[in-house]
């Protein structure tokens, strides 16, 4: 393996077998990493430059662990000269994206939208983490000047468009209000972890990849689960999932804001 661990992380992944996660388009590298009669860890490694901001992804998780919220646990952060690295424990599920669910698509939408609204009853009275609008704004504005938005990698609606130009097109269409609730920041399917009970029920057992959450609109998290769940199983299965959450006439125009915001992260 070409990566050379800082201390801290080196000395909890002794004997560990690594093996390389594709799934997800969180930007970092990640290994899932095995030994024998130890349960496994996940290992994300970023370079600085990429600015993917690994220590406020952990500061986020422990937050949501005192909460009680099903996400790993943090093992270690560290830095290299040039790489960031978080270290956590695994949490047992399969992402709700995986084929298998496909037999049991009404239980794993309602559990879905059932979960969503479950987090979104979290408290944010000394809830740290601001993703508002504004300051959502401020960061895409800053990854465009520092080169961080793949405009190789818009939605296909907005394909061959310029970072700037959607910008300009983010700034026009800003809502009047918030609806401010704790979100999770990054709801799409492959985040999203299930599991089925012995008697058939589906479950929403982790939440992973949460480094944009935090006190924010609702629709940051609907928007990106309706857009996740179209491309995933179809839409069909929008409305149904709405109604498990609790908003079956979504904000048209917000939905579109939040979808648009999402493509400068």
């Amino acid at each position: 393996m070409w990566l050379v661990f800082p201390h801290g992380i080196t000395e909890q992944l002794s004997g560990y077998v690594f093996a390389p996660v594709s799934l997800g388009e969180s930007g970092a590298t990640v290994w899932r990493c095995t030994r024998e009669l130890s349960p496994p860890r996940y290992l994300k490694a970023a370079s600085l430059r990429a600015d993917l901001r690994l220590d406020q992804e952990a500061e986020r998780l422990r937050w949501m662990k005192e909460r009680a919220l099903p996400v790993p646990a943090v093992c270690a952060y560290a830095q290299s000269e040039n790489t960031e690295y978080l270290l956590l424990d695994e949490v047992p599920g399969t992402p709700s994206s995986d084929p298998r669910w496909a037999a049991v698509l009404p239980e794993v939408i309602v559990a879905l939208g059932d979960a969503l609204a479950f987090l979104h009853r979290t408290s944010t009275v000394d809830c740290p983490f601001d993703q508002r609008i504004g300051p959502q704004i401020e960061d895409a504005r800053l990854r465009i000047a520092s080169g961080h938005v793949d405009e190789d990698d818009f939605d296909e609606i907005r394909a061959g468009r310029r970072a700037m130009d959607l910008f300009t097109e983010l700034l026009s269409t800003v809502p009047d209000g918030e609806d401010l609730v704790f979100a999770h920041g990054d709801f799409c399917l492959p985040n999203i972890l299930l599991r089925q009970t012995e008697r058939g029920a589906v479950q929403v057992v982790g939440l992973i990849d949460c480094g944009r959450a935090g006190i924010a609109d609702r629709y940051q998290d609907v928007a990106l689960a309706i857009r996740s769940i179209t491309y995933n199983f179809g839409s069909e299965w929008v409305v149904p999932f709405l109604q498990a959450y609790g908003l079956p006439q979504p904000d048209p125009e917000k939905v579109a804001f939040f979808t648009l915001l999402d493509e400068f992260f």
